[in-house]
């Protein structure tokens, strides 16, 4: 009993089908959602040929069932382990095909046994027709994993071509050697068990790798997700900075705006009550100084309304970019600038001016704000010179306006282009809104702005435009 129980174990076709039947099974156990389309065709096989191998070996080694009929019992069992293979391997390697695996596992078992016939037929009965059909298939599959191979370059579908192979060489030899057909079946199993092993092995690595790749493509994915919301943070916080900034400059300004724009309301109320009371005393002279001092104040309220206009505009939307040709624009200002300065003409000469890409209203209004400033506060100087001049530097247009007039502090000329800031309020007026409007108009197309004085020494604004501005959206 126990020599019987030793040669029974020692049998290593038995030995290979529990081998296979266990590794089944523990593939099985281990699937995960995302491989268990193929993994139970895959295991399922294993189990089948490892249980029925193992089931018709033993009854063999035991004397309950004959070699004559174990043969054509196990090649059927092995053809159902077989097509499971195959329909698991084409789930596995080819998951957007149309084929559904059941079909490709009945195609296999309906269509091996009507070529079987088919050869017996042809071939008079011989013994080897259901072999050589089995080795036909294992060929087909063998090229059709070596296709995949040269269309995914992955090595483990060359290795289980080459393995299967293994049934179809084996039955070579056997053909070659005159081996019985009994023989040949009782040696079948070991090149089918090895081929299991590798196809279990090979698709466990095939999936490690994918987990592996899947694994660092989501650290990547958190890694760049938290990078985002770091940067998010950031510019919320940046934004929400930026917010309560214009909020509380727009306070400000409107502070600023009521400030000023009541300032010609309450002369102008002031100044008609004095009219008024004048044209009842019959003064008709102090009337009419109260009146053109009614239209110096309503001029003053109308200008900084205008300037107030033109920061909005500016503030809107980007500029309506087109060709502008300076000299042209520069003479129209001047002549605009002459019927209130008359000495415009004389004081004011300007150097040739390229055309450049800007717009065109809100260009003008820096040309005449920076010149009429240099005209305004240089009234009273017999031999005022305002000088514009234009060169190129590099990627940008560089303009000035310089004069040789009062000048100003230059500890003060950061506040020149805050809004409500004039230059000197005790001697001439203004709305305090010019060169505010100037920086946001010249920051819009792309520029730059700014000034330098000494007082006694005249005065030197600049700005600067893109040669080829970037378009805007």
């Amino acid at each position: 009993m126990t020599l019987s129980a030793l040669h029974f174990f020692s049998d290593i076709r038995i030995l290979s089908a529990i081998l296979i039947a266990m590794l089944g099974v523990t593939f099985l156990a281990h699937a995960s959602v995302r491989s268990w389309p193929y993994v139970k065709w895959l295991a399922g096989s294993a189990v089948l040929f490892g249980t029925t191998q193992c089931t018709i070996g033993s009854l063999v080694a035991l004397g309950w069932l004959s070699d004559d009929a174990a043969g054509p019992v196990g090649s059927l069992l092995g053809l159902l382990a077989m097509a499971a293979l195959l329909a698991g391997l084409h789930v596995c390697f080819s998951p957007s095909q149309k084929m559904s695996p059941l079909r490709v596992f009945l195609f296999i078992i309906v269509g091996a046994p009507l070529l079987v016939v088919a050869m017996r037929v042809l071939l008079q009965g011989w013994a080897f027709a259901g072999p050589m059909t089995i080795s036909l298939i294992f060929v087909v599959a063998s090229a059709w994993l070596v296709w995949l191979w040269w269309r995914e370059r992955w090595g483990g579908q060359l290795v289980l071509a080459l393995l299967f192979l293994g049934y179809p060489l084996l039955l070579t030899v056997a053909m070659l050697t005159d081996m019985s057909l009994l023989n040949f079946r009782r040696l079948t199993p070991l090149p089918i068990s090895i081929a299991y092993v590798f196809v279990m092995t090979l698709i466990l690595h095939r999936d490690s790798q994918i987990l592996g790749r899947e694994l660092r493509e989501r650290v990547k994915a958190e890694q760049a997700l938290q990078r985002l919301t770091d940067s998010l943070e950031d510019i919320v916080r940046s934004r929400t900075q930026q917010l309560e900034d214009m909020v509380r400059g727009l306070r400000s300004f409107a502070g600023m705006v009521s400030h000023d724009l009541s300032g010609p309301l309450r002369n102008t109320a002031g100044l008609a009550r004095v009219a008024l009371e004048a044209h009842r005393a019959g003064d008709p002279a102090d009337t009419e100084r109260c009146l053109d001092m009614i239209r110096m104040e309503a001029m003053r309220a109308s200008t900084m309304v205008n300037d107030l206009l033109n920061l909005a505009r500016v503030e809107h939307g980007p500029p309506d970019l087109v060709p502008v040709d300076m000299q042209a624009l520069v003479q129209e200002c001047l002549g605009s600038l002459a019927l209130q300065f008359p000495n415009a003409a004389q004081a004011v000469r300007a150097d040739p001016m390229p055309v450049v890409k800007a717009d065109a209203s809100l260009m003008q209004h820096v040309v005449m704000n920076l010149v009429g400033n240099a005209l305004k506060f240089g009234t009273g100087h017999s031999a005022l010179r305002v000088q514009l001049g234009a060169m190129r530097e590099g990627a940008f247009w560089r303009f000035t306006v310089t004069d040789n007039g009062p000048g100003f502090d230059p500890a003060k000329s950061g506040e020149l282009f805050q809004p409500f800031s004039r230059l000197d309020e005790r001697k001439i007026g203004g709305t305090g809104l010019g060169l505010t409007v100037v920086k946001r108009v010249v920051e819009s197309h792309g520029g730059a702005v700014g000034a330098a004085s000494a007082p006694g020494e005249g005065a030197r604004f600049w700005w600067t435009l893109p040669v080829d501005p970037a378009p805007t959206a």
